[in-house]
């Protein structure tokens, strides 16, 4: 068998060290999350969100529990009237690992506007999502879930993320990985907090 394998071209036995590497990675979990993450990124490259014509959320929509890193405690509520960039998100899933990089463009792009929040939301406890946050390099607010999410921000998977209008429209809403640093969606956003 061996000899079989040294008259491989370099080729052919390159491709099978990477086969065995790629299995050995994905034993791992976070072996998982990384190649998950790459290929998601990749995917993330190429989908680019929809507008939508969606509900007009309610009062009751706004009223969702939240924690940011540091412990403060907030509502959704206290940024209604503004636009909202909402991602569930958690930290073991490859596809949110994966459109991060973009999200991080999208908020460097319009962190300094008043009339924009971003909010990262995660069902996982604060020290785990600070650290994978400090570990990434991201600067976006991130924050953990401290009730159960309003009905209009249910979903059964992640990531699912929503953009909301500054009077409480859903404008985007969309699951899996997406190009959220593109040119498109910088042109939505920048329509919304006009």
């Amino acid at each position: 068998m061996f000899e079989k394998w040294k008259r491989k071209s370099i080729f052919g036995k390159a491709s099978d060290l990477l086969f065995i590497i790629f299995i050995g990675a994905m034993l791992t979990p976070n072996g998982r999350t990384t190649i998950g993450g790459f290929v998601n990124r990749l995917a993330a490259q190429v989908r680019n969100p929809s507008q939508i014509d969606g509900a007009s959320l309610k009062d009751v929509d706004f009223n969702w529990q939240l924690q940011d890193t540091n412990g403060k405690q907030i509502n959704l509520s206290d940024f209604k009237g503004k636009v909202l960039f909402v991602n569930e998100w958690a930290t073991w899933c490859p596809p949110c690992v994966g459109e991060m990089p973009e999200i991080e463009e999208l908020y460097q792009k319009f962190k300094d506007n008043p009339n924009i929040e971003f909010l990262m939301i995660s069902n996982q406890g604060v020290p785990k999502i600070k650290t994978f946050i400090e570990n990434k390099g991201y600067s976006f607010p991130v924050y953990s879930s401290l009730s159960k999410a309003p009905v209009p921000f249910q979903s059964s998977s992640i990531p699912t993320t929503f953009l909301i209008s500054k009077e409480g429209k859903i404008v985007i809403q969309e699951t899996g990985a997406m190009n959220w640093g593109g040119s498109q969606m910088v042109d939505i956003v920048n329509k919304l907090v006009e």
